[in-house]
């Protein structure tokens, strides 16, 4: 799966900059698996129908907007649902609508909608909206970053009118929300609250301004980003309860998929969140069918299944800097820790685990370094220090919090949700003492110059050739071994 997820990944991130070079990665893509199978590699049959696939979704998606194109300028009449939450500002609302009944524009096609009205609009709310729609060009600064989001479009009201009917569907998702948040601010206030939240649902709205900064330059954003980091913590737990109880391939194929999508309506469709969360869905299905599974396998997996619906999903910096980061955490972390280990003869699990957690610190923070310049142009100097102190507190802050909340909805057991809510508001209060304490600091980021992307690169290059020169050793001196 690793040429059919690099493929759809290079002909996704091409497409958007040249069609003329779309159409020659795909010749490339489609040539090189022809010759594979000529040479009787039959198993890139299947990468085969995955790029197919995506080449298939991406033409549709383009044929998408290319209508909506054609629309530029004019004024459509429908019906749409709410599916994000809105963004308040001054003068006017930012929300995301979809189509519903509407036959202007292509099903299910999402607007960013500009309201001056400042309707109080909530997700799953059904409207009647004459609107003026607006194409989003090339030379939108914001175009990658609304294709990859799904949205093509944008639009400004004339008339909006709530209708007395919800999406079940999205209305479902936004009462989940609503009830972890109205459990959080029940029980606590200020930042406290505002970090519980934030890592339970990725809802910053309860964030001060002032710790809104010092999370960004102490380089933990990706905490309050609800990620594959949160949903790993969580299936490892359930997944080790399963186990220990009893094993069923089907029992945990079925809870997979439940808790995965339990997640995604506490949490929104996220770009990171659903890479994960596909990624175990992949994980659980692969034993119904007899195949051997890995971490790699399920993620290049998950990754092309996720481009093959969202094409252009690719380019969302979120995305980008979850799959980076998990690619180097699995593929990397554990030829070099085997390395650390056997060199130093280290025996001590505490050791092992200190070890491990700050080489996967630092692995992540060099791989995901060429995405943060080009996108901020600054690093936080202590990102990797703040990360190690507060991955635990933040941990169990996390599971205290899902498990109080999901405790306090049951009548007969709910008074027991106090001591799990006390535990996380202790562990996000000394997180915020922490993540403010760093920011204090005389440095806590460093602006790079644009020459630090290539040296960032090459660095990355030296990390995995210095892994397959090893391996190359190895072999080499294994094959003198049992020749003499």
């Amino acid at each position: 799966m690793f040429f059919a997820a690099i493929a759809c990944c290079t002909i996704s991130a091409g497409s958007l900059f040249s069609k003329s070079l779309t159409y020659f990665l795909i010749i490339v893509a489609l040539l090189t698996l022809l010759i594979f199978t000529f040479k009787k590699q039959y198993k890139y049959l299947t990468v085969f129908v995955f790029i197919s696939f995506f080449i298939g979704s991406l033409f549709l998606e383009f044929a998408k907007i290319e209508s909506i194109n054609d629309l530029d300028g004019d004024y459509i009449k429908g019906e749409f649902v709410v599916v994000e939450d809105l963004t308040a500002y001054d003068d006017y609302n930012n929300v995301v609508i979809k189509e519903k009944n509407c036959d202007s524009i292509p099903n299910g096609t999402k607007i960013l909608l500009f309201d001056y009205k400042k309707t109080k609009l909530k997700y799953g709310d059904v409207i009647k909206v004459t609107l003026r729609l607006n194409s989003i060009k090339e030379n939108n600064k914001y175009r990658i970053s609304n294709f990859s989001e799904g949205i093509y479009a944008t639009a400004n009201t004339k008339t909006i009118v709530k209708l007395n009917k919800k999406d079940v569907f999205y209305k479902s998702l936004g009462d989940v929300r609503q009830y972890v948040k109205k459990n959080i601010s029940a029980r606590f206030s200020g930042d406290k609250a505002g970090l519980l939240l934030a890592i339970t649902t990725g809802d910053k709205c309860l964030l001060s301004e002032d710790f809104s900064h010092n999370i960004k330059t102490t380089g933990i954003s990706h905490v309050i980003v609800v990620s594959g980091m949160h949903l790993s913590i969580i299936m490892a737990a359930i997944f080790l309860f399963i186990d220990k109880i009893f094993y069923n391939k089907y029992v945990r194929c079925i809870l997979s998929i439940f808790v995965v999508f339990i997640i995604y309506s506490v949490c929104g469709f996220t770009a990171s969140i659903t890479r994960a969360g596909a990624m175990f869905v992949v994980a659980g299905i692969a034993p119904i069918f007899n195949r051997d599974n890995d971490s790699l396998s399920s993620l290049l997996t998950a990754i092309t299944i996720i481009i093959i619906t969202a094409p252009f999903i690719v380019l969302n910096v979120s995305f980008l800097l979850s799959v980076v980061s998990t690619l180097a955490i699995i593929w990397i972390v554990p030829f070099y820790l085997n390395i650390l280990n056997s060199r130093f003869n280290i025996k001590s699990l505490f050791l092992k685990t200190i070890i491990g957690s700050v080489l996967c610190s630092f692995i992540a923070v060099i791989f995901t370094l060429p995405i943060i310049i080009k996108v901020f142009g600054y690093v936080s100097i202590v990102g990797p220090i703040t990360n190690l102190i507060i991955n635990i507190p933040i941990t169990i802050a996390l599971i205290s919090n899902i498990i109080a909340v999901l405790v306090n909805a049951i009548p007969i057991i709910h008074h027991i949700s106090f001591l799990m809510f006390h535990l996380a508001g202790l562990c996000s209060q000394f997180c915020q003492y922490i993540v403010n304490q760093i920011a204090k600091l005389p440095v806590t980021v460093a602006v790079l110059p644009k020459s630090a992307f290539w040296w960032s690169i090459f660095f990355i290059a030296l990390i995995i050739g210095y892994m397959y020169y090893y391996e190359y050793k190895k072999k080499r001196s294994d094959f003198n071994a049992n020749s003499i």
